[in-house]
């Protein structure tokens, strides 16, 4: 398992500064929220119909998923942006921590990790002993819960999952796309999604293609959209229930 801090710049002197002087705001940590697996995450539960269901109604099918509402709250009528400095920072902000997570490797022999941390200059003893003592206990949680971020969610800014926060844009662009054409154009083929979103070069129709190549071509790229759809889906599903990044049922 690695995490990684996906921002070098988390490292800004006014930032480290701040988290010293525990004198964070919503608008000093903006610019480090985004292109990240808590955008991610923030996505699928905007387009989860069940989500907004449950906090129009109050009522979640599982401990999880009211969980992820504590965390979240409703997300229907913000962009993220809004969302960051009404709730999000409040909940998240114990993810920006003075100290940078290079690494953490499970010992092959001993039941036991090592964790590679970064301390800047500024950092005082006491400080870093309390997020020692805080990515300790993050990474434990992690570990406990197979691997997803819902099981340490403090751990959004240095997350690294097997799942990248590129393939998950990728779904749920792919996701998004296929419901605002087909509530649009309900008779829209899968394949024409796939060739204006490119998701196949090799199923890509091309001048000259025979009938016969055409028709095969349209055949894989419709196969693709639908199971970039169905992942997707599966994705915001999870998300819901409180299962972050993951795939399968």
């Amino acid at each position: 398992m690695k995490l990684e801090n996906k921002n070098d710049a988390i490292g800004d002197g006014q930032l480290v500064e701040a988290i010293a002087g525990n004198s964070l705001t919503a608008s000093l940590t903006e610019p480090f929220i985004h292109d990240g697996y808590l955008n991610a995450w923030f996505r699928c539960l905007k387009l989860s119909k069940e989500y907004t269901q449950n906090c129009r109604t109050g009522l979640f099918p599982s401990e999880k998923a009211y969980q992820i509402y504590c965390l979240f709250g409703s997300v229907e009528d913000h962009s993220f942006e809004e969302w960051w400095h009404l709730r999000g920072f409040e909940n998240f902000r114990l993810g920006f921590t003075s100290l940078r997570v290079r690494q953490v490797v499970q010992h092959k022999i001993y039941d036991c990790y090592a964790i590679t941390l970064d301390v800047y200059p500024g950092t005082s003893v006491q400080l870093a002993g309390r997020e020692f003592e805080f990515w300790v206990q993050q990474v434990r949680n992690l570990n406990d819960g197979a691997g997803l971020l819902s099981s340490a969610p403090m751990l959004w800014a240095n997350y690294k999952s097997r799942i990248s926060y590129e393939s998950i844009k990728l779904h749920l662009d792919v996701v998004e796309a296929h419901e605002h054409i087909i509530r649009n154009s309900p008779n829209t083929r899968l394949w024409r999604i796939g060739e204006q979103l490119h998701l196949n070069p090799k199923a890509m129709t091309r001048k000259g293609d025979s009938p016969r190549e055409q028709v095969d071509k349209h055949v894989v790229m419709g196969q693709t959209v639908s199971e970039i759809v169905r992942k997707g889906q599966s994705l915001v599903k999870n998300a819901c229930a409180g299962m972050f990044p993951k795939y399968a049922a």
